[in-house]
């Protein structure tokens, strides 16, 4: 396949993980700088503490992730993020072509920061959904009162890499305002068009059920290019009188290799629900093994209701509905011949959440590196419909994971502790079934197999009998949630590109490939290990 000419790429971005993953840094810690220059954070956590709303700094580059005061972190964006701007007409928002940037991509990159944003800790029980409204309200430079080095972009790309609308642009005029759903979990391209200390100053905006509006404000420090991290102070730039100590976050990496630890928990082994769930709407994490009785079961989670709602499905008991507003076309861009003649309906489940439309990934994160011996493989070993089904990744070129059309079966090879995302193609409408295997070796030494079928309902058709019973639209309950998500280590695979990371999770991410080295991460704070690869077996 031919580069995407863009040269662009879109990532959605990540793994649900609730309040309850993280713990606050502790109060003796608050007088202390801390520097992160890697890993996933969210930049902007919104949170209630004592009934008040606050922004909090989720820093997932230590394990487990801590909510941090954002005026004592300096986040620091290094030398190795810069980029030259492509000489496309779509990216002249950006600067003048062949121009340095420097980018935290919506993709992530391992040696980079993956800064996102999240409202996943601001119940829906106490928060009307729809209030909430963040926005960038000022930029400055190193010391108060001083500008900015340059420009400051914050946007998304759509499934075939085109650039989504801006979310913030500081060369337009500010305050800018987004709004944002309760249970997202996003990221995107942070761009900065010189290196320097940026400070980006963000207040958050909430109503309550009971009607009071709740505010916070608060300012960012974030060192691009090479500065000395430790030399910044955090927050709006000024001095304090107290005594501070700089510490900074570190992680070993090279080309191939990401290393950390696992937190995640294993699902409840109680039993799903009986009924016939219809899931048209929402994240779903539609292969999810994990151990019960100390052998491999896939399940789906269905995370519809909400991060903190999570339940536990049989893929029998289970119809995913891409409904008809997830057809796109197939573009001109030859790197997208695989899907079909450009022009052709296509419809997707897309790598970035869009709502309205099923959001459906998969996840190892309830299979521990205790649990079992390297990777687990996902198998697709059969089709039954009326298309053609591929999934992949929209990354510099895009990635293909899986394609029917060139003969099954297709193996991804996945880390334990992984949350993924990516674009699932159908060429037709009408219901398909699909058959994977999931295989793993446990820890003792024995192998482990399950196997499932899985119903996926396409455009206009009705749904509830897909699966030969009739299904329902779920009803909400309580249910389990998993731990957080570590970056399990990538590599690549002979026999096709390895699958960089994945999406976001939330309203819809991008990111920004530097080249064919940069990883497409999914999850919580995941790099995954995603390789494809076609067994004659």
């Amino acid at each position: 396949m031919t580069p995407y000419r863009s040269g662009l790429a879109l990532a959605a971005v990540t793994a649900l993980v609730g309040l309850a993953a993280v713990s606050f840094a502790p109060a003796s810690a608050e007088n202390t700088t801390t520097v992160v220059d890697h890993g996933h954070v969210d930049l902007m956590s919104g949170v209630l503490v004592d009934g008040q709303l606050s922004m909090r700094y989720k820093d997932g580059s230590v394990e487990p992730p801590v909510l941090r005061d954002p005026a004592t972190v300096v986040t620091h964006l290094k030398p190795e993020a810069r980029l030259q701007i492509p000489d496309l007409p779509e990216y002249a928002f950006l600067g003048p072509a062949g121009s340095d940037i420097w980018v935290s991509p919506e993709v992530q990159d391992p040696n980079l920061v993956w800064a996102g944003w999240n409202t996943e800790s601001l119940p829906a029980t106490e928060i009307t959904p729809g209030s909430v409204k963040w926005s960038l309200d000022a930029v400055g430079g190193t010391t108060p009162g001083t500008k900015a080095p340059g420009n400051v972009t914050v946007f998304q790309t759509d499934s075939f890499g085109a650039p989504l609308p801006r979310i913030f642009d500081t060369a337009l005029p500010l305050p800018q305002t987004h709004p944002l759903d309760l249970g997202i979990h996003a990221h995107a391209n942070w761009t900065f068009s010189a290196e320097g200390v940026y400070r980006l100053t963000f207040s958050l905006e909430v109503t309550t059920t009971s009607g009071k509006t709740l505010e916070d404000t608060t300012t960012y420090a974030i060192a691009v290019g090479a500065i000395d991290p430790t030399t910044v102070i955090p927050g709006d730039g000024t001095p304090t009188s107290s005594t501070t100590t700089t510490t900074t976050t570190t992680t070993t990496t090279t080309t191939t290799t990401t290393t950390a630890t696992t937190t995640s928990t294993t699902p409840s082994t109680s039993s799903p629900p009986a009924s016939c769930a219809v899931l048209s709407d929402g994240h779903v994490d539609l292969i999810a093994p994990g151990l019960v009785d100390g052998a491999l079961r896939t399940r789906v989670k269905d995370g519809t209701a909400g991060p903190d709602k999570a339940v536990w499905r049989e893929p029998a008991d289970t119809v995913v509905h891409v409904v008809p507003q997830a057809r796109n076309s197939i573009p001109a861009d030859p790197a997208y011949a695989f899907l079909g003649t450009s022009g052709q309906p296509v419809w997707l489940i897309p790598q970035t959440q869009i709502p309205g439309i099923v959001w459906a990934g998969w996840n190892t994160e309830s299979l521990r590196s205790q649990d079992v011996t390297g990777d687990i493989a996902v198998k697709l070993t059969a089709v039954d419909g009326p298309g053609q089904v591929s999934v992949f990744l929209t990354g510099l070129a895009p990635t293909v994971l899986i394609h029917t059309g060139d003969g099954l079966p297709d193996t991804l090879t996945v880390a334990p502790g992984t949350h993924a995302h990516a674009n699932w193609a159908f060429t037709r409408e009408g219901i398909y079934r699909l058959t994977i295997q999931v295989a793993a070796t446990l820890a003792d030494g024995r192998s482990t197999v399950d196997t499932d079928v899985f119903t996926i309902a396409v455009g206009a058709v009705d749904p509830k009998s897909a699966s030969g019973r009739q299904c329902t639209a779920p009803t909400p309950t309580t249910a389990t949630t998993t731990g957080t998500t570590p970056p399990p280590a990538v590599t690549t695979s002979p026999r096709a590109v390895a699958a960089p990371g994945l999406a976001s999770t939330g309203a819809g991410p991008l990111g920004l490939v530097v080249g064919a080295g940069m990883l497409l991460l999914i999850g919580g704070a995941v790099v995954l290990l995603l390789t494809r690869s076609r067994s004659n077996s």
